[in-house]
């Protein structure tokens, strides 16, 4: 089986030029014996799981949080900054697959994270550049706006999606003015927010080492295996703790810790940048958090307040070359050409860009983890082993509540998960066989 650990020497993001000797934090000298809950994976999953468990009543006595790199280190640290639910764009798919109830409690569900994500930041007073803001798909292709055009109306036609009045869809004249987008064919607009995650994640487990979290960092986790007495034996590189629940948040890493997951969550290695203005000019804003369905590409783009912007994809440097990006956990390394495709990106495309010149200040690797079915596994693997994970790219808008639903049901105030039915780990998903990563991302692998 291959090493499916997480790489050391990771690519610097944009995003870790906050990273503070925090990151590195062990609570104590030597990892603890035994705990009553031990979660591995200090990023967003893990740091929002350990947040909801020492919130409020009923906290777990002893929390360890074991990290094989540096706190956030991973996709949670590299990604492109965006909190945009998705709310039509796998509606028939969803519907056909699970019913029109459960297609729209996922649609529910990643809407509902905009209010829970502001309630948590105006409760901790936290300052993670977030911002309110429009989420912008945008279709530059006839094939892809029909597409959007036909799920758009498919979801404002199922009774169960709540607050409708929220979406819009523009076509035409209006795609173009409202993306400022030349070559937009349409696009839809909903509720969504962006900020810097790696600053959240860091400042949720600051407040949890108040309340008695044990953090270590560069601790990874070699396996795991239940005793007879019904705890979990977690050995290290550091040496063994025995757990009475044990968390697994380690997405694209999963299978290092739970090899059953080898070949359900698939490490997918994804490309983003940093860009600034580098003309005379600074161009407009733009006030939009965007989703670019281009003919060969499908990028994400957010504008930083200081007016720079971040932007991933490059998928057409990626996808025919299926080594460079399929079960790949390897960070350290660019993709060739990649840096090549975000140059002029913006003057290419956007009418606020024309009259500026852009540079890339950088570039950086990630690595996300696709489930076999394209929805992450959230639940209880087996008595007191818990999992969320294979969030595949699409984390921000869904691990926030996914985390509290797991903490709920650790600390006994909840009977059951409280996430959308397809989220949760089932007989039927752990025995299926089939994989639809490489369909879910629409790759086209040539060579």
């Amino acid at each position: 089986m291959a090493s499916y650990l997480p790489v050391e020497n990771g690519t610097r993001s944009f995003w870790l030029s906050a990273e503070t000797e925090f990151g590195s934090t062990r609570t104590t000298e030597n990892l603890p014996s035994e705990v009553d809950v031990l979660i591995i994976g200090g990023g967003y999953s893990g740091a929002t799981t350990a947040y909801y468990l020492l919130n409020g009543k009923n906290r777990p006595e002893s929390v360890l949080l074991l990290e094989a790199r540096t706190l956030c280190s991973g996709a949670t640290g590299r990604n492109g900054g965006h909190f945009k639910p998705s709310f039509y764009s796998s509606s028939i798919s969803h519907t056909e697959k699970y019913g029109q109830k459960a297609c729209a409690d996922i649609t529910n569900f990643e809407m509902a994270h905009l209010k829970e994500l502001r309630e948590v930041l105006e409760k901790e007073k936290l300052d993670c550049e977030y911002i309110v803001t429009r989420g912008c798909d945008v279709y530059t292709s006839e094939k892809g706006a029909q597409r959007a055009i036909a799920n758009f109306h498919h979801m404002m036609e199922n009774p169960y999606v709540e607050n409708k009045h929220e979406f819009q869809l523009h076509v035409g004249d209006r795609a173009k003015i409202l993306s400022k987008m030349p070559d937009a064919r349409a696009c839809v607009t909903g509720p969504a927010g962006q900020m810097w995650p790696y600053k959240l994640m860091v400042a949720l487990l600051e407040i949890c080492t108040t309340k008695g979290l044990n953090i270590q960092a560069n601790t990874p986790v070699l396996s795991t295996e239940k005793q007879k007495n019904g705890k979990y034996l977690v050995h290290t590189e550091r040496g063994d703790v025995i757990a009475k629940s044990l968390v697994i948040a380690t997405n694209a890493y999963t299978a290092s810790v739970e090899p059953r997951f080898e070949n359900k969550i698939v490490p997918i290695k994804g490309i983003c940048s940093h860009i600034i203005s580098s003309g005379a000019k600074a161009p407009a804003h733009l006030t939009n958090s965007y989703g670019l369905l281009l003919p060969q590409n499908s990028d994400y783009l957010i504008n930083r307040p200081d007016g720079s912007i971040i932007l991933g994809g490059a998928k057409e440097h990626l996808f025919p070359y299926k080594e460079r990006f399929y079960n790949v956990v390897d960070d350290s390394t660019l993709v060739p050409n990649a840096e090549d495709y975000f140059e002029g990106y913006m003057e290419k495309n956007f009418y606020s860009w024309q009259e500026s010149k852009s540079a890339v200040a950088k570039v950086w690797s990630g690595i996300m983890g696709y489930a076999d079915d394209g929805l992450p596994y959230v639940g209880e693997l087996e008595e007191k082993k818990f999992i969320l994970a294979g969030f595949g790219g699409h984390g921000m808008p869904r691990i926030l509540l996914c985390a509290k639903a797991v903490a709920k049901y650790i600390k006994g105030e909840s009977s059951e998960f409280e996430v959308p039915r397809p989220f949760l780990v089932t007989p039927e998903r752990m025995e299926r066989t089939e994989n639809g990563v490489l369909a879910s991302l629409q790759a086209v692998v040539e060579k």
